[in-house]
């Protein structure tokens, strides 16, 4: 069998790219030069060498049919046992040479295809910065997909020799805050990143990039489908980086989220499965679409020398897109729908999108160092009287974030601005809130009543406002001085009078000096008309009927925290995290201060993405 290659323009040369590295060749020619690379079937292989003449000279007339030899190589093992093979080069600009069984191949020029009935033409271009060893740029690869990562990314791997490198890289080593060893990747075969993928498919993937320690690569066919897979609402799913399952089945999705948290406490937070409960289903509801209530497009800006109203630094600032990062790279996806946000996002979004472009069209748009990213917060405009005098809300998409708007949960409202965290799934969040209430309340080891409640990194009040009822004093810290004030209006708001908040850093909570509450001791006259109090700092509270919860950001808790924490030793804690790996690394610490897990309850509040949040309860030994 042939494969026959038709010239569309001028030969620069013919490059056949292969493994290992070819000495003939310098890696720098490789780097630099534009090369168009033909699709073909990952069971064809073009291997060549350029005889006897260097690389560099070897096309240097245009006089293309001046009789250049072209030989197959023999440097390749697993071709040596094959019959050698010739091609030439003819007047009509056409190149012939066999095929054999491997890997595909590239060319260093611009050509026509023609291979099992179909024809296609590839334009790749090698980045400066490529490094080409273990595979070539745009080298195609049939593998199969192993697990994915915390990331959303599936990995896959080849097999063949690779020495050890300072950033050996496997699954684990995505994950966060984990650290391993170096070890040689000769047993387990070399990593290969994959996104839109699921475990168990047979893939045909397209290396972009050689990284130190593993390869990243496009998609470009599935051989063999997973039964998990389904159609993508989407059309720019698998560009798009807001979104990493839409190509899984939602119970797919949850499942995988219940074993990567399993995964993640077990590999790093280096726990004994047997020494904890096994992870809870992940939970969801229905709603997997239109549910987020917060999205920040972004757009960024291109200066050109069109002659119109100039921007500071002259030209006229042009948005080439308004959307979200890719999958690849940090390039924007230009999004005109958003389908994981909600209805009245998308309706905001389509004129918010009108208006910038129409701003960029006249010169208008103002220039920014970075770029800008835009607020879009479906939610609820603060109280307003009405005709009949009655106060009433209206539902509002908010692009301001320094303006005021509410939200209901499990009956409480909560005020806050709209730039401001506030978790954006208003069908999970009761549910979310409920385990965490729940969670807290519960009886201690010796089924006495739980009476306080320390809420770290406790935002507008949420979860100690939420747990209110059921403890005698609650205080809440936050190192965000404005989300402490809107905590302190909304407990005003809804009427709670036993919570206090507190603008600190989490670390300081337990050491605090201001008070918390005050007690009244006995009366100083006898008719009791005149008493005494004293004030109740955090240090005070009881112990052995003391709940922490904790919600830290993705970093999860600092060392100087746990370490008050440890000291502190309350009854019960209860973790609340955005990124389970930092909180198995976390609850590593915790456990081995004289905690047992209790419970571990994954949340999935973003369906089609990557992300989960994790509920874990610690009560002490």
């Amino acid at each position: 069998m042939t494969t026959t290659v038709t010239l569309n323009i001028i030969i620069l040369s013919v490059i056949i790219l292969c493994r290992p590295s070819m000495s003939f060749m310098d890696p720098s020619v490789l780097r630099t030069m534009n090369r168009e690379v033909p699709t073909v079937k990952r069971s064809t292989i073009l291997f060549a060498t350029i005889n006897p003449r260097p690389i560099s000279t070897a096309f240097k007339d245009d006089n293309i049919g001046g009789g250049l030899g072209i030989q197959l190589s023999d440097l390749i093992p697993s071709v040596r046992s094959m019959s050698r093979g010739a091609a030439t080069i003819s007047s009509s600009h056409t190149i012939t040479l066999p095929s054999y069984e491997g890997y595909a191949s590239s060319f260093a020029l611009r050509a026509t295809v023609e291979h099992d009935e179909t024809i296609q033409t590839i334009t790749a271009r090698s980045p400066k910065s490529f490094a080409p060893y273990p595979f070539q740029y745009h080298e195609i690869l049939t593998l199969k997909v192993e697990t994915l990562t915390n990331l959303g990314i599936g990995i896959c791997r080849a097999q063949l020799e690779v020495p050890n490198t300072s950033e050996s890289l496997s699954e684990e080593t995505i994950q966060p805050g984990n650290e391993l060893e170096n070890n040689n990747r000769k047993s387990t075969g070399w990593v290969i990143m994959v996104p839109n993928v699921i475990p168990g498919e047979i893939i045909q993937c397209q290396i972009y990039r050689n990284n130190k320690s593993y390869s990243d690569a496009n998609l470009l066919h599935i051989l063999e489908r997973s039964p998990n897979r389904t159609q993508p609402k989407c059309s720019l799913s698998t560009i798009c980086g807001g979104c990493q399952y839409q190509h899984m089945d939602i119970t797919s999705q949850r499942e995988w989220k219940t074993s990567q948290v399993q995964e993640s406490f077990e590999r790093i937070g280096n726990l004994d499965p047997a020494s904890f409960p096994q992870t809870s289903d992940t939970l969801g509801t229905d709603e997997i679409y239109n549910y987020r209530t917060k999205i920040t497009p972004h757009y960024d800006e291109q200066v050109t020398g069109r002659k119109r109203k100039k921007s500071k630094g002259g030209g006229v600032v042009e948005i080439r897109a308004i959307g979200f990062k890719k999958k690849t790279n940090r390039q924007l996806v230009d999004v005109q729908n958003c389908h994981i946000a909600t209805d009245a996002i998308n309706a905001k979004l389509a004129q918010v999108r009108e208006e910038k472009f129409r701003q960029s069209r006249e010169g208008r748009l103002k220039k920014s160092k970075k770029g800008t990213t835009m607020l879009l917060r479906d939610a609820f405009e603060e109280k307003v009287k009405g005709r009949g005098g009655d106060n009433e809300t209206r539902a509002v998409v908010e692009t301001n974030p320094s303006v005021y708007v509410t939200a209901g949960v499990k009956g409480l409202t909560f005020r806050f601005m709209a730039g401001n965290f506030f978790q954006n799934n208003p069908f999970l969040l009761p549910v979310m809130v409920e385990h965490v209430v729940d969670a807290a309340i519960q009886l201690n080891r010796n089924r006495k009543k739980m009476t306080h409640l320390i809420d770290c990194y406790c935002g507008s009040g949420l979860f100690c406002l939420s747990s209110s009822t059921h403890f005698d004093v609650c205080v809440g810290i936050e190192v965000n001085e404005k989300a402490v004030e809107e905590a302190r209006v909304n407990a005003q708001l809804n009427n709670i009078r036993n919570c206090k908040f507190v603008a600190a850093s989490a670390e300081a909570i337990f050491e605090s000096q201001d008070p918390v509450t005050s007690t009244p001791l006995l009366p100083v006259s006898h008719d009791g008309s005149s008493r005494t109090t004293i004030d109740i700092l955090v240090d005070d509270f009881p112990r052995e009927t003391t709940t922490v919860i904790i919600d830290p950001p993705r970093k999860g808790c600092s060392p100087d925290f746990l370490e008050q924490l440890f000291k502190f030793a309350p009854e019960r804690i209860v973790y609340m995290s955005c990124d389970p790996a930092t909180q198995a690394r976390d609850s590593n610490g915790i456990v081995a201060a004289g905690y047992r897990i209790v419970c571990v309850q994954p949340f999935d509040l973003f369906p089609q993405t990557r992300h989960i949040e994790c509920l874990v309860t610690f009560d002490k030994n």
